[in-house]
């Protein structure tokens, strides 16, 4: 007989940044996830693959630059967290 309860809260599909940050950010918040990938980490077929991006504020759409100011101190507590610099 199956249980009741539920082993997961959320199942995230996709390890990317996008489903990396969103389970990251649930499981802060107390939430039971898993999050799957279908290939073995870390691996090249992402878009965001690679040692280095560019980071500005600059763009012409608003919602991008709010986007920007929003993040960086979201940045600096990851940062915090995990013991890892991300901007050099």
């Amino acid at each position: 007989m199956a249980s009741s309860r539920a082993l997961y809260d959320v199942i995230v599909i996709g390890a990317g940044i996008e489903g990396s940050s969103c389970a990251y950010n649930l499981a802060k918040e107390g939430m039971k996830v898993l999050l799957i990938e279908q290939f073995p980490l870390p691996h090249i077929r992402g878009s965001s693959h690679g040692q280095s991006r560019i980071t500005r504020y600059a763009y012409s759409k608003a919602f991008y630059v709010r986007m920007m100011v929003d993040c960086f101190p979201m940045w600096a507590q990851l940062e915090k967290e995990s013991g890892e610099d991300f901007f050099t």
